[in-house]
């Protein structure tokens, strides 16, 4: 599945392809990461990327399918938080 098509694509149905192992967590967020490298810069839509962490989330994510842990039903997919929400480790400017 090529990026564009990707990042149009429904979290469950997403979901569904990294539980059957058609997706792998890293490489989709990789594409999400290319995708905001390209289009934040016009858009400006992250006031702070913690792309490091989600890395090592997204390889936890994928080391515990492959493992045939117990995952839920959105395991794998990265999140976005409102800058309003405090974060561990995360600047907090209240949308400003």
């Amino acid at each position: 599945m090529d990026a564009e098509t990707l990042a149009f694509t429904p979290a469950v149905t997403i979901a569904e392809q990294i539980r059957t192992k058609q997706l792998s967590p890293v490489e989709y967020l990789q594409t999400l990461l290319q995708r905001i490298e390209k289009l934040d810069p016009q858009v400006n839509a992250f006031v702070h990327l913690d792309a490091g962490p989600a890395m090592a989330a997204a390889k936890r994510a994928e080391a515990a399918l492959m493992q045939g842990e117990n995952i839920g039903r959105l395991h794998g997919i990265p999140v976005t938080i409102k800058d309003l929400a405090i974060t561990k480790s995360m600047p907090t400017q209240h949308g400003s």
